[in-house]
């Protein structure tokens, strides 16, 4: 869940996600699902088109590939946190924009 509290993300934003460990509640896996929603939003809102989301999944899968190379049989929360964020971001931002071209240009 990539909406965690204001004071967490500001913290993420401002690169000192790793002082979130020193906090009480710690690194949850909220934390590392916004860390990798906030650069895929980021990236979307400077460009929302299609493309970028081929863009910003081709990325991402890269990137889970070579820690697939890196893991034998378990998933890090890296992963899932990327997995995850994934799906927030692509039924807030790439579906509504999907639906709108539907509109325009018809369904098939």
């Amino acid at each position: 869940m990539p909406f965690i509290k204001a004071k967490r993300r500001e913290m993420i934003d401002k690169d000192q996600y790793f002082s979130i460990s020193k906090t009480e509640e710690g690194i949850q896996p909220g934390d590392r699902c916004y860390y990798y929603y906030r650069k895929m939003v980021d990236k979307w809102k400077a460009n929302p088109r299609w493309t970028t989301a081929h863009e910003i999944y081709k990325d991402m899968t890269q990137q889970i590939l070579q820690e697939r190379m890196d893991m034998l049989h378990y998933p890090t929360d890296d992963y899932i946190a990327r997995e995850l964020a994934w799906q927030c971001f692509f039924n807030f931002y790439v579906l509504p924009y999907e639906m709108e071209k539907m509109e325009q240009h018809g369904n098939i």
